[in-house]
Formats: C-alpha cells, structure tokens, sequence
C-alpha cells in the first residue's frame, strides 16, 4: 500500500489511462503494478498524517532506521495524528 498527500499523483496512478500517461513515472509504475503485484494507492491528507509528513523531513542523521523508541521530536506529531481518528 502506498499512501501519499498529493492528489494528483494518487488520482493518475488509480486511473484507468495510467498506462499511457503522459508522465513517464506514472507509466513506469503502471507497468510494475501489472507485473502481478497486489497494489493500492490511496490519498492521505498530510493533515491527518502529520507524523508521516515529519518523517519525510528528518534530516539525514536518521537514515533508514526502524526506530525503537520514538524520537521525542516526533511524539507530538503521532499525538496529532491519534486526535483526528477520535
């Protein structure tokens, strides 16, 4: 599953005309999907993903971790994120 906040990106890759989409990624993407993998793509609103959106913007120092503990600059974000399911 890939989730995203950008609409259009979401909106092209579920289109019926994504094969032959003007955008090279999209295609490309479309291609992989058809390779018999099971996909979905789904819009996010970033204001209901905050811990997401604060994710992609760390800084470099992280890497690719999996994260044992939450950083505590992002405690508040998931805290955020929780508020809008209630």
């Amino acid at each position: 599953m890939v989730q995203s906040d950008n609409l259009e990106a979401i909106t092209r890759l579920n289109a019926s005309t994504a094969d032959s989409d003007v955008n090279a990624l999209v295609r490309a993407i479309t291609r992989l999907r058809s390779a018999g993998w099971v996909t979905m793509f789904r819009w996010i609103p970033r204001e209901t993903n905050k811990l997401a959106d604060a994710m992609a913007k760390l800084d470099a120092s992280y890497d690719l971790s999996l994260f044992a503990v939450l950083p505590v600059s992002l405690q508040s974000f998931i805290m955020s994120d929780i508020s809008t399911l209630v």
